[in-house]
């Protein structure tokens, strides 16, 4: 939890020194629903879990931008016999974010960078119970879209996944403000 609230904090502060006279600022946050393939010694598990995301960015100008982003992808939990095996998924990215805007209401997106992907798992039968932690960067790609409401807010959609030896992605939807120059 201390992990979780300590990367909040590093997005909020990161996104309040980007130089907002020179472009536009924003910051959001996103339901998520995650979808996770992967293998163990017991078994290939394939989960969904429901999280969130907050967000942020600078664009720096209509056709480009910045953005960091911190998701909590959710807890799985999966028992194989007597062996329940469990755990929570997190991550923290920094990405570049190419736009095309539709008008003056639409613009679609697509994000490319790294992330560190942090998975804390647990496994428990009637004796013990071992749990491990991993956390490595990996590259992390998406698509978007948004409509913008006003001057300053805006809903938005995205699809984003990581590049891992199993299956991890994410849908979300949620809303934005954006502020900085106009």
């Amino acid at each position: 939890m201390l992990r979780r609230l300590f990367a909040v904090a590093v997005v909020a502060v990161c996104v309040s020194w980007m130089p907002v006279s020179a472009g536009e600022g924003y910051v959001g946050a996103s339901y998520l629903s995650t979808s996770a393939e992967f293998d163990t010694a017991l078994e290939s598990f394939d989960t969904d879990s429901d999280g969130w995301k907050l967000f942020g960015g600078f664009v720096v100008n209509k056709y480009f931008g910045i953005e960091m982003t911190y998701y909590d992808l959710g807890d799985f939990d999966e028992k194989v016999n007597n062996t329940t095996i469990s755990g929570d998924m997190s991550a923290f990215d920094l990405c570049a974010r190419g736009i095309l805007p539709l008008g003056k209401m639409f613009e679609i997106s697509g994000k490319l960078g790294y992330s560190n992907l942090s998975v804390d798992s647990y496994t428990t039968n009637g004796i013990a119970s071992v749990g491990t932690s991993s956390s490595d960067w990996e590259l992390l790609y998406g698509v978007g879209v948004a409509l913008k409401l006003g001057s300053r807010f805006g809903i938005r959609a995205d699809w984003e996944a990581w590049d891992v030896a199993d299956s991890l992605d994410t849908w979300s939807a949620g809303v934005y403000f954006r502020f900085g120059a106009r």
